[in-house]
């Protein structure tokens, strides 16, 4: 009796993780009906690359956009030891994007995208510098995704 209901529970579990619901994330390259043809970059120009990075790349979107982007990084000391050494830093990253539709020249988007963070200074310098260019990636990475996401309602 117990081997029916130890079947049920293994086989249960197994069917319930490959029968699908049908839900699709908006993300999708199914739902970008754009295609971002040239990227402006002032400001941090290593940050607004490594943003520009980030979008997908699909030829056959029906709209085409420019993206103007100015990326400023601001670096502080948060908090100092008696001794005077950096204890915690607070990163600032801000982006200003302005997208331009290509058709009509129209500015379909203006916003700017900013993010804070603090984190704690290691012992050895290079474990902070390793610190802080993952926090950079990671803010780039949520930053993309809210264009993403805002120009997916756009055109959507």
């Amino acid at each position: 009796m117990y081997k029916k209901y130890i079947k049920v529970l293994v086989i249960l579990p197994f069917l319930f993780l490959h029968i699908a619901c049908g839900y699709e994330p908006l993300m999708t390259e199914k739902y970008q009906k754009y295609t971002i043809k040239n990227f402006n970059i002032s400001g941090d120009k290593k940050l607004g690359q490594l943003l520009s990075n980030k979008f997908s790349k699909l030829e056959k979107g029906e709209h085409t956009i420019s993206l103007n982007i100015k990326a400023q990084k601001n670096i502080e000391i948060a908090n100092r030891s008696n001794a005077g050494s950096a204890l915690e830093y607070k990163i600032n990253i801000t982006f200003d994007v302005i997208a331009i539709s290509d058709s009509d020249l129209d500015e379909i988007l203006n916003k700017t995208y900013s993010e804070e963070i603090s984190y704690k200074a290691s012992k050895l310098h290079i474990d902070t510098l390793n610190r802080e260019k993952k926090i950079i990636d990671n803010i780039i990475k949520n930053i993309n995704e809210q264009i993403t996401t805002d120009l997916i309602l756009i055109h959507s």
